[in-house]
């Protein structure tokens, strides 16, 4: 199999994890505040179990296909930093670390406010991991400088929102505007640099790509 081929399918995998964000998140009614009380969120729970099950299974999917992209990212930088593994190790190591707390906040559902202080955590890696890839996408190393401003402003829009939830107790109606722009964009980016990328994979504009980082040899 071609590396053509291998990349198209990696960079298929930012799109299927948009697509299943969307699904696992959207196919479950808005929850509670989290200043709501036990009894409305354990109503909750209770009238939209079967819907809950479901958007974690569809949540696992995306979880897996987002490792994948993820993957997929270190593996088309770092050739391009040959062999130095400087950015591309930072947007595989902040990347995996957002899956981890996303996957942890899920785990945690019946501690309601943990889920959300896991969630913030999980937008500040996530802001971490758009920085790191925003920054080789404007470098050229990877994609086009177009792609990566847009993931550096999801990124500051991420970071907000993680910051917001990690700290705020009580529910507002900006913090929870801010938390649907930050997932669409998030959303919306993966599907977009996915597509991108198996329009014109890096094999083809590897010759015109330059490290951020510069080899002594």
């Amino acid at each position: 199999m071609s590396e053509r081929t291998w990349e198209r399918y990696g960079a298929a995998t930012g799109i299927a994890f948009g697509i299943l964000l969307l699904v696992a998140v959207f196919m479950v009614p808005s929850p509670p505040h989290i200043d709501a009380s036990p009894d409305k969120i354990a109503a909750f729970y209770s009238a939209h179990r079967h819907a809950v099950l479901a958007s974690n299974v569809v949540g696992t999917f995306a979880g897996i296909a987002a490792i994948l992209f993820i993957c997929h990212l270190r593996h088309v930088i770092d050739p391009v930093e040959r062999g130095i593994e400087g950015l591309s190790t930072v947007v595989f190591g902040l990347g995996l670390g957002a899956v981890a707390f996303s996957a942890l906040s899920g785990m945690v559902r019946a501690l309601y406010d943990i889920s959300f202080i896991g969630n913030g955590v999980t937008f500040m890696f996530v802001a971490g991991w758009l920085g790191a890839v925003a920054l080789g996408m404007v470098r050229g190393e990877v994609a086009t400088p177009a792609l990566g401003w847009f993931a550096a402003a999801v990124g500051i829009v991420c970071l907000a929102y993680g910051i917001g939830q990690s700290v705020v107790g009580n529910y507002t109606s900006g913090w929870a505007t801010i938390g649907f722009v930050a997932f669409i964009g998030l959303a919306a980016w993966d599907i977009v640099a996915g597509a991108s990328m198996m329009r014109r994979p890096a094999v083809e504009a590897m010759a015109t790509h330059h490290s951020l980082i510069a080899s002594t040899t």
